[in-house]
């Protein structure tokens, strides 16, 4: 009984991630994206979430939060240094490793796309019930505790 309540729990647990990306990464975040009228890609923002959220890192380090091929990683990271949303500086242990840092200007276009994606998601939610937005809350309370236990 419980290897059934396991696995039933697994595949319900690997079909959470892409619907959540597929609402709220792809269909918020990219209208968002759209208005702010910058040449930048949602990647991009990902990689200041994780600046923002963790704060001075190696690029490989972004890398693997992110699932990103280091060539890859160069590219972006070129792109966000080059509109001043993130800087490189020397590892004052080893000069010969750069890690990224978010720029002043990078927190402040960082927290107008959050807001402009919040604004969306709470737009995208108006259809729900109170009941519904409750339960929706509920759930993702005890999903993200749950995650937390599981990662430990």
């Amino acid at each position: 009984m419980r290897d059934d309540t396991q696995r039933k729990v697994t595949l319900d647990l690997l079909s959470v991630p892409p619907l959540v990306f597929r609402m709220v990464r792809r269909r918020v975040v990219s209208t968002t994206l759209a208005e702010t009228n910058l040449d930048i890609k949602l990647l991009h923002f990902e990689i200041m979430r994780v600046l923002k959220d963790e704060g001075t890192l190696h690029p490989a380090k972004i890398g693997e939060k992110l699932f990103v091929a280091k060539a890859q990683m160069t590219h972006l990271i070129d792109k966000l240094v080059e509109l001043d949303f993130v800087k490189r500086e020397m590892c004052p242990d080893d000069r010969r490793t750069i890690n990224i840092t978010l720029t002043a200007k990078g927190r402040k276009v960082l927290e107008e796309q959050d807001n402009l994606v919040i604004n969306a998601m709470q737009e995208n939610m108006s259809s729900l019930t109170n009941a519904e937005l409750e339960d929706l809350s509920d759930s993702l309370y005890k999903l993200r505790d749950i995650l937390i236990k599981l990662e430990q």
